[in-house]
């Protein structure tokens, strides 16, 4: 069930990323949420809800009108050109941000809570893939052909100008220079929609036996770490002292803390995900991460 609201006077951060709302169970649930019950509080979206601008802009303007505040970064869904007549995939990044300017949803840091106090940042980012060596997440995967390059979407979907075709990632992470340049005088989530560590990828044998999850891998053909993130994210939001960094992508739900800093995902993923137990359930309603009255509660 969707999280109750308990306080009127308590501010409240919540986080998801991967709603895929072109799936209409995903869209209703969200826009079921209730129009009263968020009204003093913080929704957080790292990235891939859909590719239509138009879709995203009603559905971003209906969390705007049920939370206080809403924050959005974009993944590579968001960026590809099927249903748009940009030139190029930065064009169209550069108009969603427009758009969410135009909607009151945030892609800048913002301060929340009165009581206790919190920044919100958000990094841009894209992936580094192997070919950018030690940027990169990539991993060996052995035991398989390898046909990423066939299957991922992105190869076909997206297009760049050829300024920044050779370090599209990096473009990205250039865009947040203000943001790490600026002193946060409360404690810092950071959220990105990409990967910022290689073993953010890769279960544990601890969250293996201690979840009800299918954690088989159902396409072994597919390497996910040549389009997972880059360790340059990692560099971002140590510089910027974060608590506490929320990511996407993956359509995995893991929290886990490494070297000071809390690393979580809560993708509410694809129906057919949730069905076969590869997301969990609970990740199709956003979650609480911290309040103004008892501070972080993860």
């Amino acid at each position: 069930m969707p999280p109750s609201y308990q306080e009127a006077a308590k501010q409240r951060l919540f986080v998801i990323s991967d709603i895929h709302i072109d799936y209409k169970e995903n869209r209703e649930i969200l826009l079921a949420l209730s129009d009263t019950d968020y009204i003093r509080d913080t929704l957080l979206i790292a990235g891939d809800a859909t590719d239509s601008a138009d879709i995203l802009r009603s559905f971003l303007a209906a969390m705007a009108n049920k939370f206080a505040k809403v924050l959005f970064v974009p993944g590579n869904h968001e960026l590809w050109l099927k249903r748009s007549d940009h030139t190029h995939s930065l064009d169209k990044f550069h108009e969603l941000i427009e758009m969410c300017v135009d909607l009151g949803v945030d892609t800048t840091p913002q301060s929340i809570g009165s009581q206790q106090r919190l920044w919100l940042v958000p990094l841009f980012s894209w992936y580094h893939t192997a070919e950018h060596g030690e940027r990169s997440l990539f991993l060996e995967k052995k035991g398989v052909e390898d046909k990423t390059h066939e299957m991922w979407g992105d190869f076909f979907a997206t297009k760049w100008p050829s300024t920044i075709e050779d370090d599209i990632c990096g473009h990205f992470l250039e865009m947040n220079q203000s943001a790490l340049g600026r002193d946060y005088d409360a404690p810092v989530v950071s959220f990105s929609h990409f990967l910022p560590r290689q073993e953010l990828m890769l279960s544990t044998e601890a969250e293996r036996a201690a979840s009800r999850l299918n954690f088989k891998d159902l396409h072994p053909e597919f390497n996910f770490s040549r389009v997972a993130g880059s360790t340059e994210i990692e560099s971002q939001l140590r510089s910027l002292g974060s608590r506490v960094h929320v990511y996407g992508h993956q359509h995995r739900n893991r929290q886990r803390q490494i070297e000071g800093v809390t690393y979580l995902s809560h993708c509410m993923g694809y129906p057919k995900e949730r069905k076969v137990g590869v997301v969990d359930e609970a990740c199709a309603h956003p979650l609480e991460i911290w309040n103004d009255q008892d501070g972080f509660l993860v």
